[in-house]
């Protein structure tokens, strides 16, 4: 087994373990991924509205990714907010659970590849 390889699965196994902590307030994997990618939108200071999540084919369906957006606002690991005066345009931002949830990750992630 390669070193790249062995550190890939040291992450997967950290990662495994956080969901593991946060079973009860981790959605499916579907609603996982679109929560990292609302989280990724928004670190990078542009946040994703409704519309554009609901476009993200790869992950699903527009039906489907509804559904998980409102599974990850009942979880409470997003929230729906305005901007301005526009109350037409809703951005999905990470809450302050998500934030810790991923926060987690990203130190498991730091020593799963430091051994």
């Amino acid at each position: 087994m390669t070193l790249f390889r062995s550190q890939f699965f040291a992450l997967l196994d950290a990662v495994s373990d956080i969901e593991t902590k946060y079973f009860n307030q981790l959605p499916d994997l579907d609603a996982q991924v679109l929560l990292m990618r609302i989280a990724v939108a928004n670190d990078k200071k542009e946040p994703m509205n409704v519309t554009q999540a609901m476009a993200l084919k790869s992950i699903g369906s527009p039906a489907m990714l509804h559904r998980k957006i409102n599974d990850l606002l009942h979880k409470g690991l997003v929230e729906l907010v305005f901007e301005g005066t526009n109350r037409r345009t809703k951005y999905l931002i990470p809450t302050a659970l998500s934030l810790a949830i991923i926060d987690d990750m990203a130190v498991a992630a730091a020593r799963s590849y430091k051994h």
